[in-house]
């Protein structure tokens, strides 16, 4: 079992929620006439709720190619069917024109490229003075051990750093930050508690094991957050400006 088959069965595949979504959300004036992209859209839970509560099409890009029939089935059972499209594309060369965007959404995307790259990378596709809304995560204190680092860091491809080291690439990359907000407490909780109850189930009923890795990381990684990642760590959703 693979990342995708563990965590397609749930709403999300990185911690979150359409109260955190919202709260970053409302600093884009979405009219009906506009598209905007959803980058690491995964099951297609969040385009859909985006697309139906605002009545915008969403182009619903994940790297992975299995999600997309689950994209097509939510967004229909959701209403949306006709507002989302999905499509597979790799983060680090997405297949659409210069500023074709004026407004993206990049929820977990930025783990797979580190936060620089992707920001670099997608200002492509960001109309100037657009607006791209990325969440990392980050350590509350620089010299965090690699107890609190953790399993998280593990799946990165750079260390964890400080909301200032980031601000610091924000910058660098050619954007401004307009608004910020972390995710909250019970948001990571929720996410982990999910996650531990589709381990075990999958256990229990005999499908797999806890040697199996897939059920190991997952496990570890809630764990982790529990004993040594609460309060120590933070995931900031950015929203930027395209200025240059």
């Amino acid at each position: 079992m693979d990342r995708f088959e563990f965590f397609s069965k749930l709403p999300r595949s990185e911690p979150g929620g359409a109260t955190f979504t919202s709260a970053y959300l409302t600093q884009f004036p979405i009219k009906a006439h506009d598209c905007i992209l959803d980058l690491a859209c995964a099951s297609g839970d969040r385009a859909t709720w985006i697309a139906r509560s605002r009545g915008c099409k969403i182009i619903a890009v994940d790297s992975d190619a299995r999600y997309l029939p689950l994209v097509r089935q939510r967004s229909d059972e959701g209403g949306a069917g006709h507002l989302v499209a999905p499509v597979a594309a790799s983060y680090n060369a997405l297949p659409f024109p210069d500023g074709a965007f004026k407004y993206v959404l990049a929820e977990g995307a930025a783990l797979a490229l580190g936060l620089k790259q992707a920001l670099t990378l997608w200002r492509r596709v960001v109309a100037l003075h657009g607006n791209l809304a990325v969440t990392y995560p980050g350590v509350v204190n620089k010299d965090a051990p690699a107890e609190v680092r953790g399993p998280l860091e593990a799946r990165m491809v750079e260390p964890l750093g400080t909301l200032a080291d980031y601000h610091q690439v924000v910058r660098a990359a050619g954007y401004e930050v307009v608004h910020q907000v972390p995710l909250q407490p019970e948001l990571w909780d929720g996410f982990y508690t999910q996650t531990m109850r589709r381990a075990w189930a999958l256990v229990e009923a005999g499908t797999l094991t806890e040697d199996d890795p897939a059920i190991r990381d997952a496990l570890g990684e809630a764990r982790w957050f529990r004993r040594a990642g609460r309060g120590r760590v933070f995931l900031q959703a950015l929203v930027l400006r395209r200025v240059r």
